[in-house]
């Protein structure tokens, strides 16, 4: 019994918190390149152009950027060109958050998005701007469909974005990213301890 239920514990924290198309959050960045292999998606490094129609994966760059952890590839969703973001944690490089950007923002096609995340996590949420700018320019709605995802759509600028997140491995990014940060604070005091 005590096998069974450390078993389904362990199952549990590694279960994905969201999954959007051939994507689910915790993966591997080895994962996800085999899938956008295996899908033959023009993924690729973010901030490279490229002109594959698939994938190739030259266009990762990972010898050349080995700390990158955002990937980027653009497909076609509800009949609209969408660019679709994979952002990683930084040293475990897990799957944590996953963006979608429509150039589009009419009232219809918002409704559609809004139709079918209601459909799928129930009723959605507003929120409350934190800046002039976001009161004025742009709208927010969020889903918590249960306590390990949040998923958010922002409306604004002539785009239409969806967002999904993994609460637990966003928090892992940022442990990882302030634990970086403090690494690198030690090895410039010790480096440049001698100075002062």
């Amino acid at each position: 019994m005590k096998q069974l239920f450390f078993t389904l514990l362990l199952l549990s924290n590694i279960a994905s918190a969201f999954s959007f198309d051939n994507w689910e959050s915790k993966i591997s960045l080895d994962e996800a390149i085999q899938i956008a292999k295996t899908n033959n998606l023009p993924f690729r490094k973010d901030g490279i152009i490229s002109v594959e129609k698939g994938f190739n994966e030259r266009d990762l760059y990972l010898e050349k950027y080995p700390k990158n952890r955002v990937f980027r590839y653009s497909t076609t969703l509800l009949n609209e060109r969408a660019s679709v973001d994979l952002y990683f944690t930084k040293n475990s490089k897990k799957l944590y958050s996953i963006k979608v950007r429509w150039m589009k923002q009419s009232k219809e096609f918002v409704n559609t998005v809004y139709e079918l995340l209601d459909k799928k996590y129930g009723k959605k949420e507003v929120v409350i701007p934190t800046s002039l700018g976001d009161y004025v320019f742009s709208t927010t709605r969020q889903w918590k469909p249960n306590k390990e995802t949040i998923i958010q759509t922002k409306i604004g600028s002539g785009l239409t974005t969806l967002t999904y997140y993994d609460v637990d491995e966003t928090h892992n990014e940022e442990r990882e990213r302030e634990e970086i940060k403090i690494e690198k604070k030690e090895k410039a005091l010790i480096k440049d301890a001698n100075k002062f």
